[in-house]
């Protein structure tokens, strides 16, 4: 194990590729890292690299792993509430959250700041970091023929609603009268539950 020093336009997510490694692993090897609040100059611990030096010989097998949690068949889902339990929310004014940066890195837009609409880079990545491929678009009307299509909700599963001005995506998390309780980015600027009227639902997508 060795220690690499964060650079200005680094992020987790690229560091934790770099090294063969999902964002999950990364943070396990570096106990106390916080995914919200990191800075450049930082240095954290990467698997057989010299400081400063990524590579991509170390395989993420090698590397041990947290148990992963219940799920009852949806990972993604529990890594979505997770995110939510860590209170990741936009940051007012020039500076950007860089746990929504590294969201961004999920979808082929690659937004580097954190006022891009990212609800589908949310979902993207929760997806991408429970092993399953996503959309890759940062448009929430991509996730409209993704997967399968459920003729009816389940937990976690993907559900598309329609807004007044397109399409926001989210999973779903519980049923509340005439609406649904969806989990998701970008939800009053932040990671939350909100709800969301059943007559707005387009789609409830699960992966293939």
């Amino acid at each position: 194990m060795a220690t690499y020093t964060l650079k200005a336009g680094d992020t987790l997510y690229s560091l934790a590729r770099n090294h063969g490694l999902s964002l999950d692993q990364l943070l396990t090897i570096n106990p106390g890292l916080d995914p919200n609040h990191y800075s450049v100059g930082q240095q954290i611990k990467v698997p057989g690299a010299d400081i400063g030096k990524p590579t991509h010989q170390t395989p993420a097998s090698t590397i041990t792993q947290s148990a992963p949690p219940p799920s009852g068949g949806s990972p993604w889902f529990e890594i979505a509430k997770r995110e939510m339990e860590h209170g990741v929310k936009e940051i007012a004014g020039k500076v950007n959250n860089p746990r929504i940066v590294e969201y961004h890195q999920a979808t082929s837009l690659k937004a580097s700041n954190d006022e891009t609409p990212w609800c589908s880079a949310f979902t993207n990545w929760c997806m991408q970091q429970a092993g399953i491929k996503g959309t890759n678009n940062a448009r929430a009307a991509s996730w409209l023929n993704w997967g399968q299509k459920l003729d009816s909700p389940r937990e976690g599963c993907v559900v598309v609603v329609k807004t007044s001005r397109s399409h926001h995506v989210c999973f779903y998390h519980s049923d509340a009268g005439d609406r649904i309780q969806g989990l998701g980015g970008n939800q009053s600027d932040q990671v939350k539950l909100s709800r969301y009227k059943k007559s707005t639902v387009v789609a409830y997508r699960w992966p293939a």
